[in-house]
């Protein structure tokens, strides 16, 4: 419920519906203390609508970001985690699941039998070695020499032209 004076600033404001003014205008027409109360708040009104609204200056918005621009700006808060502890739980973790495994391997009732596998290291070096891997091989050497020593002597030319 609204206080007399909500009531008749709503009133005074015309921010109220059809039945609440028509309500505080027959309170106000037999009430005597809320006509009193009712011109006060009329005369409060009508200082405030006299009032002139003070506004910045055209430069203040500008002053004032320029007071801004020279406030040291906040360093930003970094919180610093000490590289031994996080050592320490990777440590704990790595050794509980090395615990785990060990007593995993340990309940166990099977046996284990490793034997290295046999690896043929035969690599067939003597099909590879006939005349004509051996052409190619040179050719390929040839053209890369070839491309080189141009690079080459396209960098002196250039930077003979240059000085």
């Amino acid at each position: 419920m609204n206080t007399i004076e909500e009531q008749l600033w709503n009133y005074i404001d015309n921010n109220c519906t059809s039945e609440e003014r028509a309500t505080v205008e027959a309170r106000l027409a037999l009430d005597k203390t809320y006509q009193q109360v009712y011109q006060e708040l009329l005369a409060v009104h009508h200082e405030l609508s006299m009032l002139e609204l003070d506004e910045p200056s055209m430069s203040f918005t500008r002053n004032v970001m320029e007071q801004v621009k020279l406030e040291p700006r906040p360093i930003a808060l970094k919180t610093k985690v000490d590289q031994r502890i996080i050592g320490f739980i990777g440590a704990f973790f790595v050794l509980s699941i090395l615990a785990v495994f060990i007593l995993a391997i340990a309940n166990s009732k099977t046996s284990f039998d490793f034997s290295i596998p046999k690896f043929n290291w035969d690599l067939g070096a003597g099909k590879l070695a006939n005349p004509t891997v051996l052409n190619v091989f040179l050719l390929v050497d040839l053209v890369l020499a070839l491309i080189y020593i141009d690079s080459m002597l396209r960098k002196k030319r250039a930077q003979k032209k240059g000085v």
